[in-house]
């Protein structure tokens, strides 16, 4: 028997040592083996980024800066500094020997610190009196730098973006052109209303950190050889050259983003207190999408019940909007490349887009209105009115209006056989050789701060936080006017989120209890207000505010049930706090006891098992 149990502990030594021996040629041999267990494949690199990783022609440095001691009193930094990690060594393992990636540690006053200073990266300040970096810095071979200042929590869903588009601007050597015609004074300008410059519009820096933006003026007789793609805003007072221009360089291969308005509010608070100069508020390019096979009333705004936004009036109470709407869901395509993925876009006194009975091209919607909506004449629309002015006369008319459609197909040209006169091209193109390839959007008021980001100051640096998805809307359509739809697919990834569902269902119940009490409460009010004024009317004249031994009693009596009440609404509180607690220690046992029990029980059995068949 003693014989036994020393073969038995020589054993149990021989497999220990083996263990460590396999763990330790594991730790050498697939050191960059990962595999992605996770529900949504959070480190599994989509397509469009792998497409961009391998084809690096020049290497690209990564530097991730990395505060871990004082991080490590912040849980939620921690956790998601191990994601950025993780997949920014996925993108190491595509990218092979053309991603070269530093993970650095800026302790206070080291050199590393400074390098961060340098590179512009931004350090929190946190309650211990360290300074706290989260960011990362690019290079490539010129010596571009490109950061990511500090990654926010909130931006967590669009973390592989954020890394791809890092890596894509570092590997472009030339930006591709994009030409931008505006009616509207996109650059900032004046504000009349605040009688100060205005800021310029976001999405023009959102436009330029891809493309080489070259504004083009409504007044300029041609495109620019260079440009490859074009832009145009509120195409309200072209000259008849220019309009000429757009149409040769759409047949001849060239993409449009075209934004039309039928009342762009923009124009019409430009042009307050302007009566010698006013602005053209609506835009439709009919010279040119009319004969393309696309038309726009230019008298006529979409209103939607469904999709309405829910706005402050004057009064301070919430009112929905029917002209200001957030269109998501159903009502962005996914199966266009432009709207796919995108969460929710927000659009102001949008038009509605028609395709003509007898047009030959593909015309297809990718933005739509509810069936909740109709048509209502711009005239009514009026700079800060009170939304509810809207609602009358309001009535659905069960159709879903086009605020957005993608134009494909050979198409003639605007002008027919011949330019314009004084207009000589012997190149004259009658029709494209080519399916055109056109995006047209009937709204401007979209590309505007106010209805998809929010600028902040964070720690001295302007931060953008968007609430939208307008930005992605045109940065995806240019992309993919230009060709390019790597940076589109990664973009349109769903967001991951895991919510608890258990305690989400526990405060909607608890919730379902306290609007049941709440309307409870209001009940007795209405009814204690009227017992009350019945009294009132009873008195005689004069005696109006002189209160009965009645009405002190009846307002006696609403005191003790509306106290009755609040000790309920509270205990409704109270009990969805137990349940939740009840929920966290049946969760923590399970964990952290109930586990580890039943393996060292299987353990047990398994142990008595052996030794009995030993001993048998």
């Amino acid at each position: 028997m003693n014989r036994t149990k020393r073969f038995s502990r020589w054993g149990l030594a021989l497999v220990a040592v083996i263990a460590l021996a396999v763990i330790a040629l594991a730790n050498t041999l697939l050191s960059g083996a990962r595999v992605d267990l996770t529900e949504n494949r959070l480190y599994t690199l989509s397509d469009g980024a792998k497409n961009i990783l391998r084809d690096l022609d020049e290497p690209i440095n990564l530097y991730f800066f990395y505060s871990r001691e004082a991080a490590s009193d912040v849980p939620s930094i921690s956790t998601y500094a191990a994601r950025v990690r993780e997949m920014l060594r996925a993108m190491e393992d595509v990218g092979g020997d053309k991603v070269r990636l530093t993970e650095i540690n800026p302790e206070p006053f080291s050199e590393a610190e400074d390098r961060a200073a340098e590179f512009g990266l931004q350090g929190v300040p946190l309650e211990a009196g360290e300074t706290l970096y989260f960011g990362l810095a690019g290079t490539n071979a010129v010596d571009d730098v490109q950061t990511i200042p500090f990654f926010q929590l909130n931006q967590e869903s669009l973390l592989e973006y954020d890394l791809a588009k890092l890596i894509y601007q570092l590997s472009r050597q030339f930006k591709p052109t994009l030409g931008l015609i505006s009616g509207l004074d996109m650059g900032g300008g004046f504000d009349p209303q605040s009688m100060q410059p205005a800021r310029e519009w976001l999405i023009l820096d959102q436009l330029r950190q891809f493309f080489d933006v070259q504004e083009i003026q409504p007044d300029a007789e041609t495109i620019p050889d260079d440009v490859e793609s074009l832009m145009i805003v509120h195409p309200a007072g072209l000259s008849e050259a220019l309009q000429y221009s757009i149409d040769q360089f759409v047949l001849g291969g060239g993409g449009a983003l075209i934004f039309v308005d039928p009342f762009a509010e923009t124009a019409a608070q430009s042009s307050m207190g302007m009566a010698d100069d006013p602005k053209p508020t609506s835009s439709d390019l009919a010279s040119l999408l009319g004969p393309w096979g696309v038309s726009m009333d230019p008298q006529q705004v979409v209103a939607d019940g469904t999709n309405a936004l829910a706005v402050q009036t004057r009064a301070g109470a919430p009112s929905y909007h029917l002209g200001l709407i957030g269109l998501g869901g159903d009502a962005l395509s996914q199966d266009d490349v432009v709207t796919q993925g995108l969460d929710a876009i927000n659009l102001g006194y949008a038009g509605a887009l028609q395709a003509a009975d007898d047009t030959t091209l593909e015309i297809t919607p990718i933005m739509q209105s509810s069936t909740e909506a109709a048509l209502i004449p711009s005239f009514r629309i009026q700079p800060g009115m009170n939304p509810n002015d809207l609602r009358r006369g309001f009535s659905p008319t069960g159709e879903r209006y086009a605020v957005a459609v993608r134009v494909r197909g050979k198409a003639p040209s605007a002008y027919g056989d011949t330019p314009p006169e004084n207009m000589e091209n012997p190149d004259h193109l009658t029709e494209s050789d080519q399916p055109i390839n056109l995006v047209v959007v009937a709204d401007t008021d979209l590309l505007r701060d106010n209805l998809w980001v929010q600028v902040q100051n964070f720690f001295g640096q302007t931060m953008a936080s968007p609430f939208a998805s307008n930005g992605d809307l045109v940065v995806n359509a240019v992309d993919n006017l230009l060709g390019s739809s790597d940076l589109i697919g990664i973009r349109a990834r769903a967001s991951f989120s895991r919510p608890f569902e258990v305690v989400e269902q526990l405060k909607r119940q608890a919730e379902g209890r306290y609007l049941e009490t709440e309307r409870e409460l209001q009940a007795a009010l209405s009814e204690t207000e009227r017992k009350i004024t019945e009294l009132q009317s009873q008195g005689g004249e004069g005696d109006t505010f002189i209160l009965t031994p009645e009405q002190q009693e009846a307002i006696e009596q609403f005191r003790e049930e509306k106290v009755r009440i609040r000790r309920q609404l509270r205990d409704v509180q109270h009990e969805l706090n137990k349940d939740i607690e009840r929920l966290g220690t049946t969760l923590k046992f399970i964990n952290i006891g109930l586990v580890p029990l039943l393996l060292a029980l299987g353990a047990l059995v398994i142990g008595w098992r052996r030794a009995h068949r030993r001993a048998a």
